[in-house]
């Protein structure tokens, strides 16, 4: 049930004179202390509440029915008081006109009874408890010793015996004795509403009282509502949050704020709720939606995972980089300090810039692909202004997908020059030529575009020694600028590099050579350098006992002997 509904259930019960018992129930934060007592406020002072005394008790810790009859007793006041800062003397004004000659009773009960004289006054005083508004909260936090039931039973007595009006506030859901609960609850109960906020609605309740701008407020309230946040502890704390962070970044670009914002949103959330958000550690281990995608198509993501895949992506967070581990470190530990914002700066102002652009690009192709008016013209040049501002931060993906559209449109020139301006803005930058991506989501590459990336992709690639190449193999068993180069290499140049090198560098090539043998799945490169390593290694071996017996523990030819016999050699055809 929504806010507005609740609060016009709520205001109908405070109104009424008759004796009845409602109970609000709904998860943990959601905001149903606060509007109930926001609607008591507004009430009060209407005179629309049925009863002239007031007590709120929480039953946190509260271990039996004398200690919350005694809280009853402590915490009435008269409904007038209700949302007014606490006066004593309204209090000793209070105990003195309901309960006349109870010092003089209490005095005489103390010489009776002696040790159990507050139990006595307790009591006393509970019999003086009759047509009162009553809320009780936090069933579900009650002590052990303290039934559910026994909870029921005496509000059951309060309405019947004492013509009291009460209302219960709490989670069910984490009621240890919930199904006994439940079954004596409908025979206590006259009103039973499930408070059910939207998110929007507990984004209002929780930063309406909160210091700081609107600007602020309506940023967090954006991201919190975007995720489905209904916890409204959980929304103040994530504002506290951003709010702590802002002034750390004030020097920096209005952007990277909010970039900051988004993730310390989604981070805090996974913290503060692990139970309904996604781990943290799925989050830290995100690598993007590339990743994502294969992941999903190799079996490797749970249905749980997959939720949070696409919860994530509607969301708008990409992937997960070191300055965002070091915002959920900030997180964890309370605070953020002004070292880990340096640290990061550039990096900031740059994913502030690429976030911009590509917004930029979404833009033009939404405006573009979505108005059957549009002049061609004006929707070319601003694709044009698009790509040559912002060059340096588009994808291969991007660019190519511009460009094609430029030639369907017999604009090839425009299309070349675009090109010709991505390739300049991102000279130098790795990975600028590779097209795997493209071929991956359908996007048409056109043979000319395709020779003049293979040309560029072969310039780019380093002049290194070829021992550096079986060197670097150990870390970068996958790169394609190594192990192409290795794979071509002939036999004789893998018996030259292994004789030649001792020591801890042998070692590494060792290492590097055999990282394949438990690849379920090794490519047509990994394969080439498997054999041609085996070759090189059978020809040591034949040199003397000694280094027959060095090679037979490297397992290749074993690794070998399991490959399919129609294994493919390693060529161009993979280009």
């Amino acid at each position: 049930m929504s806010v507005e509904n609740v609060k016009a259930q709520i205001a109908r019960f405070l109104d009424s004179e008759t004796a009845e018992v409602l109970c609000i129930r709904g998860n943990w934060g959601t905001g149903k202390t606060y509007n109930w007592v926001e609607t008591l406020k507004e009430a009060a002072p209407k005179k629309k509440v049925g009863r002239d005394k007031y007590a709120y008790v929480s039953l946190f810790g509260i271990n039996s029915l004398d200690d919350l009859k005694q809280e009853i007793i402590h915490q009435t006041i008269d409904v007038d008081q209700v949302g007014k800062s606490f006066d004593f003397q309204d209090v000793e004004s209070y105990v003195k006109s309901a309960f006349p000659g109870l010092l003089k009773l209490g005095g005489l009960a103390g010489k009776l009874l002696g040790e159990n004289y507050t139990s006595a006054g307790v009591a006393v005083m509970y019999m003086m408890v009759r047509k009162r508004l009553i809320c009780i909260d936090d069933l579900e936090r009650k002590g052990e010793d303290l039934r559910s039931v026994d909870v029921l039973g005496l509000v059951s007595q309060l309405r019947e015996d004492r013509n009291c009006k009460v209302v219960l506030l709490m989670n069910d859901e984490r009621l240890e004795d919930r199904v006994e609960f439940e079954s004596y609850l409908e025979k206590v109960v006259d009103i039973n509403l499930r408070f059910s906020p939207t998110a929007e609605e507990s984004a209002e309740i929780a930063l309406a009282a909160l210091e700081g701008t609107n600007e602020l407020k309506e940023l967090v309230r954006e991201r919190t509502t975007k995720l489905g946040i209904d916890n409204v502890r959980v929304i103040r704390k994530l504002y506290s949050f951003v709010q702590q962070i802002e002034p750390l970044l004030q020097q920096y670009k209005a952007g990277v704020f909010h970039s900051v914002a988004h993730t310390i949103v989604l981070m805090g959330w996974c913290h503060l709720q692990p139970e309904i958000a996604p781990s943290k550690d799925f989050l830290v281990r995100r690598k993007g939606v590339f990743s994502d995608y294969m992941e999903n198509q190799e079996g490797k993501l749970t249905p749980q995972e997959q939720e949070w895949t696409k919860l994530i992506a509607d969301y708008g967070y990409s992937h997960t980089d070191e300055f965002d581990v070091a915002l959920l470190k900030g997180i964890e530990d309370g605070y953020f300090t002004a070292e880990i914002i340096d640290k990061n700066a550039a990096e900031l102002n740059q994913r502030v810039e690429m976030d911009l652009a590509a917004g930029q690009l979404r833009d033009t192709w939404r405006e573009f692909l979505y108005d059957f008016d549009g002049d061609l013209d004006d929707s070319l040049t601003r694709f044009k202004r698009c790509i040559t501002d912002n060059a340096k931060f588009y994808s291969l993906n991007d660019l190519i997908s511009v460009v094609n559209m430029f030639r369907d449109l017999d604009r090839k020139e425009d299309g070349d020059m675009l090109l010709d301006a991505y390739l300049e803005a991102r000279a130098g930058v790795k990975g600028t030529y590779d097209f795997d991506d493209l071929q991956l989501f359908g996007i048409r590459l056109d043979p000319d575009i395709k020779e003049r990336l293979l040309a560029l992709e072969e310039q780019q690639k380093p002049s290194l020694p070829v021992e550096d190449l079986f060197l670097m193999l150990a870390d970068n068993g996958h790169d394609r600028d190594i192990t192409e180069r290795l794979a071509a290499l002939p036999v004789e140049e893998y018996v030259r590099v292994l004789k030649h090198h001792k020591g801890n560098d042998l070692f590494v090539m060792r290492r590097s050579l055999t990282q394949y043998n438990n690849l379920s799945n090794p490519d047509s490169y990994n394969i080439e350098i498997m054999r041609k390593a085996n070759d090189a290694l059978q020809k040591i071996a034949q040199e003397n006992p000694g280094n027959k017996y060095r090679v037979s523990g490297w397992g290749i030819a074993e690794r070998l002997a399991r490959l399919p016999a129609e294994a493919p050699q390693a060529s161009d055809s993979e280009e």
